[in-house]
């Protein structure tokens, strides 16, 4: 106890103390108890006091046992709301507190989950697939039956204010972001994200995330924000579980089985997941020279990217205020792929490369969480201590084929790259949260350590005559490069609410260092390291009729990654070469965020945001053609500055009980500034994706996306645009799910860049594989062990639910249903 008590002391101490004007106490006090449909009582669920203008008289917090007592309300007349996460609202009219009765005892209050509503024995309201707060987005990736047999590139794909590149790489509002997975850093991703996730099946997601202006409770790592990937880890009481299978069109496979075993100590989860996937991705390069000089790369391959994914772990309630989670993450994942390049003049060969790669990662994290609640509520400290590490091998091979300006054949070289690499990480942090200074006050502080290892060695071998009696050290493909980053933070934020007002002011410090060594740059290191503060601020109006508007501001940082740094050539492209630079150095971001968000009644909503983002040190891939040989060669550097600014509408629409729209839109306008490149322009996105319920437990799914051209560093992306189509018929009962649906239906999902010179012109297409459909069959077992309401379920008019009808009732907030 002295132990937690220091520790608690030594965060609190972090935040400056914040002074305050003792107000005049005021008579008045009301009091009672808050519980839910079973009986239960509800736990910090947040209780307000308004007057009859809606302005707020006072507020508190439920405790443990769910009552709650406010004092100094005053006299008149008051409304009293009761509000808290996984209930619906309510509201208690005409309560008066007089001089004569200055205590007012409003017994027990019961909530209705806003998970379900009962009719006859249906569940006939679900979560939505997408909701919406001040501080993020969540996206329920069960909902979106697109993406249902793909990867988790697939599904981050249809969460609003996302994009996939036609590199792979994940963009938020079109800039890179930091990928979470659980709240922790992806390093099970083996630092190559965008090849892991298409990798990773989307069916052991949850739910993503998407916070486009952390507080400083977050890390300060990501320059537009953060993408938190949330697993499966079920919670329902009993024995619960769901098995899936299903496959794809050319070779694609994928299964899974979850299941979760629990009682009031113990919550035993599993969540185990397989992928196979197989694509063609087909690559043309056009470049025409002032001269008319005509240079053509055409690249057809086969990708392959698979693997197993398990979770296991165990949750134990020591007691009411103590609790710890043991995760345990086991992934073996497969890359590999092959395939040819050309590269021709005037339609004429001068050189045709093939090669074959295989390898992959395997990877495993050991993750420890503990949970205290104390006496005091809504106060409560969790630490967190996470080690992972992986390993990973890689055979690459190239035969490249030359010939001369006669076009004679000249030998073959041949070109082999055995190599391996990992990483070590160990992520240690411990956040406290108390009430502070006022009623509704809150301080939030902690500390946070990480520290990465990183290392990547092979041995490459060139054989100019391709018959094993010429090999030699090939220096360009040679890759031995190490490095380490430790970053250490500590964080302190306050929050409060008055009258209609809302804030939240906080300060993180974090201290950065950074050392990289390559043996094939001559043994060269590559050091950096920085003392930063994060300031975020955030205040927030609420207005009439569920409406709220929002202004935020916070300063972050981008460190480069693994990728990035690592200076390996990749010759898998002739005319189009490319190089990691471990001389990169950190973005530093400013944000800012004003928005808007009103509920309406019927299921209606509509969020919009105006943002500005101002980065120095902008790390952005520059080409350097060259017009000679039609060759460019690619790398990232550090620019000047680059600016970006846009407006961000998101709205949902009921348009019938069973019909439901949703809809994003993003307009924005990128400025970039370097020491030799200068370019700016508007562009914009919009996603929408639409349900229909229909007779006979079928539900009707469409998805479509598209992207405006878009101005880049050099080049300009052509517009791009597709539709995902999907078909779900709930079966036994509504225990199995079977999906069918087609991504990219009309096979229009293609990238064209374009860079103009002046003196040549250079069109790169990019043709990858993605009119896919899946099959998905889902089947769910086991059952919720909840208690039913004094007096039992009840269905239509209140009449209570027959025994044997019960065990069809859909209680939990997971469970899928005739709709979405």
């Amino acid at each position: 106890m002295y132990a937690i008590r220091s520790i608690v002391a030594a965060l609190v101490l972090i935040c400056p103390l914040l002074a305050f004007a003792q107000t005049q106490e005021k008579p008045g006090k009301i009091s009672g108890k808050i519980i839910n449909e079973l009986k239960k009582p509800v736990e910090y669920a947040t209780v307000t006091l308004l007057r009859k203008d809606s302005t707020v008289a006072n507020g508190g917090l439920t405790d443990e046992s769910g009552s709650f007592s406010i004092e100094q309300t005053g006299t008149g007349d008051f409304l009293l709301r009761v509000s808290g996460i996984g209930f619906t609202t309510r509201t208690v009219n005409n309560i008066s507190i007089t001089p004569a009765a200055l205590e007012k005892k409003m017994g027990t209050i019961e909530v209705a989950s806003s998970s379900r509503s009962l009719k006859q024995v249906e569940v006939t309201a679900e979560r939505a697939m997408i909701e919406m707060t001040a501080e993020k987005k969540v996206f329920n990736v069960e909902k979106n039956i697109t993406s249902s047999g793909g990867s988790a590139a697939d599904v981050l794909q249809n969460v609003p204010s996302l994009t996939i590149d036609a590199d792979g790489d994940v963009l938020l509002r079109g800039k890179e972001t930091t990928l979470l997975i659980d709240g922790k850093p992806a390093t099970l991703l083996a630092g190559d994200i965008a090849t892991a996730l298409q990798s990773l099946p989307g069916a052991s997601i949850q739910s993503v995330e998407v916070i486009t202006n952390p507080s400083a409770k977050y890390d300060a790592q990501g320059m537009s924000g953060i993408i938190n990937i949330i697993t499966k880890k079920d919670k329902k009481m009993g024995f619960n579980g769901s098995v899936t299978a299903g496959a794809g069109t050319h070779d694609k496979y994928n299964g899974g089985i979850n299941l979760n075993l629990k009682n009031d100590k113990w919550n035993i989860f599993l969540n185990s997941n397989f992928r196979s996937n197989r694509n063609y991705q087909r690559n043309t390069t056009n470049r025409i020279n002032i001269d008319s000089t005509y240079f053509n790369t055409f690249e057809d391959n086969i990708r392959e990217f698979g693997g197993f994914f398990n979770t296991i772990g165990a949750e134990y309630s020591i007691d009411q205020k103590n609790t710890v989670t043991l995760t345990q993450n086991l992934n073996r994942m497969r890359w590999g792929g092959h395939g040819t390049s050309e590269f021709n003049k005037f339609e004429q060969p001068i050189q045709i490369r093939s090669f074959e790669q295989v390898g992959g990662p395997f990877s495993t994290s050991t993750s420890l969480d503990y949970k205290h609640k104390f006496a005091k509520p809504a106060q409560e400290l969790t630490t967190n201590v996470t080690y992972a590490q992986m390993w990973v091998t890689r055979t690459q091979t190239y035969h490249t084929t030359s010939f001369d300006s006669n076009g004679s054949e000249l030998p073959t070289v041949f070109q082999n790259a055995p190599g391996q690499g990992g990483n070590r990480s160990l992520n240690a942090q411990a956040d406290f949260t108390t009430p502070f200074l006022t009623k509704t006050g809150r301080l939030d502080a902690g500390l946070k350590t990480q520290l990465f290892w990183f290392y990547s060695d092979n041995d490459p071998k060139i054989d100019t005559l391709d018959d094993g009696k010429d090999q030699q050290t090939d220096s360009l493909l040679l890759n031995n490069y190490d490095y380490t980053q430790h970053v250490h933070a500590a964080y302190g934020s306050f929050s409060d609410q008055h009258k209609n007002w809302s804030y939240n002011a906080g300060l993180r410090l974090e201290y950065a260092t950074y050392e990289g060594t390559s043996l094939a740059l001559k043994g060269n290191k590559f050091t950096n390291d920085y003392l930063g503060l994060f300031p975020s601020a955030f205040v927030s109006y609420k207005l009439p009729k569920e409406q709220a508007v929002n202004l935020s501001y916070t300063r972050r940082t981008n460190r480069p990654g693994f990728m990035q740094l690592m200076p390996y050539v990749d010759i898998s492209n002739p005319q189009d070469t490319s190089m990691g630079n471990p001389e990169l150095i950190p973005e530093f971001i400013h944000n800012t965020e004003l928005s808007y968000n009103r509920q309406i009644k019927g299921g209606h909503s509509l969020m919009a945001s105006v943002y500005y983002q101002y980065t120095q040190n902008l790390i952005e891939r520059v080409r350097t053609f060259y017009e000679d040989n039609g060759t460019s060669f690619s790398q990232p550097q550090n620019l000047n500055h680059g600016t970006t600014y846009g407006l961000e509408l998101t709205g949902r629409t009921q348009i019938l009980p069973i019909w439901d729209l949703t809809a994003n839109a993003n307009f924005f306008r990128n400025e970039v500034s370097g020491t030799n490149v200068d370019n700016s322009g508007y562009s914009w996105f919009a996603k929408m994706n639409t349900n229909l319920r229909l007779p006979a437990g079928f539900a009707l799914q469409v998805n479509g996306n598209y992207e405006a051209p878009k101005v880049g560093v050099q080049g300009i992306q052509q517009e791009v645009y597709w539709l995902d189509i999907a078909l779900r018929k709930n079966l036994l009962n509504n225990r199995a799910t079977l999906v069918l649906n087609v991504s990219d239906i009309l096979n229009t999902r293609k990238y064209t860049t374009v860079y103009d010179q002046g003196t040549f012109r250079q069109d790169v297409y990019r043709d990858k594989e993605t009119r896919i459909g899946n099959v998905t069959f889902t089947y769910r077992f086991g059952k919720s062990e909840q208690k039913a309401p004094a007096g039992g379920r009840r269905g239509k008019n209140n009449a209570p639910v027959p025994q044997k009808d019960r065990n069809n009732l859909k209680t939990d907030d997971n469970s899928e249903q005739a709709g979405f």
